[in-house]
């Protein structure tokens, strides 16, 4: 049996492992670490914002029906991995280290534990740092396998077998170059990392060692032993909180020179700004929603949208297609709706629930429930119709469009008289008499 490690590909060799020097600076060209990547707020920030808000987005399972497509029914197995994937984990959480480690491993993988029919039993993730994959090829079959290589407590406690094979787990891969394994976005623009990294520390040392006073006082001459004593029992009235404020009295020609940031230090100061900016494209999540503190803008209606079709979809749909592909049978689908990103907004799902209740393409109680309210007796009908016809099958709906006053939908005849219509009618009736 040949096996070989199948590396992500960013090594000089495919195959190798890359050299780190963690005792002191990082090497030119080796990848950071995702724990030390993590010691940025600005990475920390990104990663947390997009796993939470995937993780609160409402799930369910969904089968193809001659109607099209339906919820599945809770007698099926799958129904139950989405409330709670295994003993210790509840699905939020689940989806939020999934998240995570795409993000930060470029790959994800769970061992999808399943019963004597093969129905799926548990989810059980597995930290892709646990995890060696190799291409084995026995028997003259070529495979991707999971050797387990971590042996703690931890390995024992989750029941992970030394190998997993292909097909017994849940495997989402991040942008992949051989398309075995996927690489993150911190493998793949390292350097950004490495740079805020190095600016990191080399604001924590200058701030630690350096000397930042507000100002200084200058004597004209040198002072005497005493002189040092009474300078410092004057200056203990005005330290403290308690002092602020009071008025210091400078004797014998003393003077006090007020400093403030050289041009080094504040574009230190910018530099630093820049790379939180680089990591935020690097996420694609735009930087308001990361600096809250510093420019809040007055309408974040516009950047929620691109967060959500920039950072979020590509994520959830990629879910969506493994989780179907490894824990599904054929025809069922996991749904994860986005539309729930609108929920902390009270206000913007009171107006799509009307709009699409006036249109017709939701019963009343359908909206009455996805605001958490309950069904009314006449609220499971379509709206539509007209006086001589009921509300309901058959019926198209009667959209707003078409009233009086508004732009017509169908096809009308122009106007025809000679005179304009008065003001208040519809200008495709014609001249008013």
């Amino acid at each position: 049996m040949h096996e070989r490690r199948a590396s992500p590909g960013w090594y000089a060799d495919g195959w190798g492992a890359p050299g780190l020097n963690l005792g002191g600076n990082l090497a030119a060209h080796a990848p950071v670490p995702a724990w030390l990547s993590e010691s940025l707020s600005a990475v920390t920030a990104c990663l947390e914002i997009t796993a939470s808000a995937i993780a609160s987005l409402p799930v369910s399972i969904t089968m193809e029906t001659e109607k099209g497509w339906q919820a599945a029914p809770t007698t099926l197995p799958a129904v139950k991995l989405i409330a709670r994937p295994n003993a210790w984990q509840s699905w939020p959480a689940f989806c939020t280290q999934a998240v995570a480690e795409l993000q930060m491993q470029g790959n994800f993988l769970s061992w999808v534990q399943r019963d004597g029919r093969g129905a799926p039993l548990n989810l059980v993730p597995v930290p892709w740092v646990w995890v060696s994959p190799q291409v084995v090829s026995a028997g003259g079959e070529v495979r991707l396998v999971y050797d387990i290589t971590n042996a703690t407590p931890e390995t024992r406690l989750l029941g992970l077998p030394s190998r997993l094979l292909d097909t017994e787990v849940l495997h989402v891969r991040a942008r992949s170059d051989n398309g075995l394994v996927g690489r993150s976005v911190l493998s793949r623009a390292s350097g950004v990392v490495r740079e805020s990294l190095e600016m990191s520390k080399m604001a924590e040392s200058n701030w630690r060692n350096g000397m930042r006073p507000s100002g200084y006082l200058s004597s004209p001459e040198y002072l005497t032993d005493a002189h040092i004593n009474r300078a410092r029992e004057i200056l203990t009235d005005y330290r403290g909180a308690v002092n602020v404020g009071k008025v210091p009295l400078l004797e014998g020609g003393w003077k006090f020179e007020q400093t403030s940031l050289n041009s080094v230090d504040a574009e230190f100061l910018a530099s630093r700004q820049f790379g939180v900016a680089e990591i935020c494209r690097l996420f694609r999540v735009p930087e308001p929603l990361v600096q809250l503190g510093q420019r809040l803008p007055a309408d974040m209606q516009p950047y929620m949208a691109a967060f959500a079709q920039l950072a979020l979809a590509p994520i959830v749909a990629i879910l969506e297609a493994e989780f179907d592909e490894a824990v599904l049978p054929a025809g069922f689908h996991l749904q994860i709706d986005m539309s729930g990103l609108l929920r902390g907004n009270y206000s913007a799902v009171a107006a799509a629930n009307c709009a699409q209740v006036q249109s017709g393409i939701m019963t009343a109680n359908e909206a009455r429930a996805s605001i958490g309210l309950a069904a009314h007796d006449d609220g499971n009908v379509l709206r539509g119709g007209n006086a001589t016809q009921p509300s309901g099958v058959g019926v198209a709906p009667n959209w707003p469009a078409d009233a009086p006053g508004m732009p017509s939908l169908s096809p009308k005849p122009g106007h025809t008289g000679s005179d304009l219509p008065l003001p208040g009618t519809h200008q495709n009736q014609g001249a008013q008499t």
